[in-house]
């Protein structure tokens, strides 16, 4: 039986909207940011069809996050960095259209990756599509670049690790002072099981004379949440727990 087509909403949508976001001089120094909303929503529809076109057999479904997120109490730096960003005009409503034209899940306190993470069934052959290389930390079959690609478990690790490692500059939580990616992937290339690498891990923050709680919420900002890592009856994501 075909699977899910899980499609990273917010990614898709803001490229969108940015895409068809123009300024506009009205004259006597006076400028604003208009968006043509309907060429945003064909681009959009557009890239939908895309991907149903590789997954053709797959039931789309768009998963967005909610407003607040279980990482801003983790680390009260997380994304702090995009305070001063301007999201693209009309990002909002865009949203709301989206709902009212797509099925969409969402839940609270999370992203809309965590939503994919939570849902998305490897073994049930269901497909992954964002433009964000966190997913990657997601077992399973991805599109990328118009084809299908599978991440293994271990791979999905890695990448996890990795992130757990480096930080994301991007969301605003720095990881291992010192560590980029070339020397993750040196730390790393050795160990072989979750438990390896969180001890890898544990070790280069213990070697910067950070603490393991540090470590710890370096790895939860990182995490996208996997299944079983949210409670569903009481709304509210499960904090990841290292294997050690």
């Amino acid at each position: 039986m075909p699977g899910m087509l899980w499609v990273d909403g917010e990614t898709y949508g803001v490229r969108a909207v940015k895409a068809n976001e123009h300024e506009c001089d009205w004259g006597n120094d006076y400028w604003t940011y208009v968006v043509d909303y309907n060429r945003a929503k064909e681009a959009f529809t557009s890239a939908m069809n895309e991907l149903q076109d590789i997954a053709p057999d797959h039931s789309l479904v768009i998963a967005l996050g909610s407003r607040n997120n279980f990482r801003y109490s983790v680390y009260s730096k997380y994304k702090s960095n995009r305070v001063k960003q301007r999201k693209p005009a009309g990002m909002s409503d865009f949203y709301l259209w989206m709902q009212d034209h797509w099925p969409c899940q969402t839940y609270n306190g999370v992203e809309g990756d965590d939503v994919i993470g939570i849902n998305a069934d490897a073994d049930n052959g269901d497909v992954i599509a964002s433009l964000d290389k966190d997913l990657k930390t997601i077992r399973g079959v991805h599109i990328e670049r118009g084809g299908l690609i599978d991440v293994s478990e271990y791979e999905a690790d890695y990448k996890f690790y990795m992130q757990a490692l480096t930080g994301d500059s991007a969301d605003g939580y720095p990881g291992c002072p010192g560590v980029g990616p070339k020397r993750a992937e040196n730390l790393l290339k050795d160990a072989k099981t979750a438990e390896e690498m969180w001890a890898v891990v544990l070790g280069a923050y213990t070697k910067a004379h950070l603490s393991r709680n540090y470590a710890l919420q370096m790895a939860r900002c990182a995490r996208i949440l996997r299944a079983g890592e949210y409670d569903m009856d009481n709304e509210r994501p499960l904090l990841w727990q290292p294997p050690d």
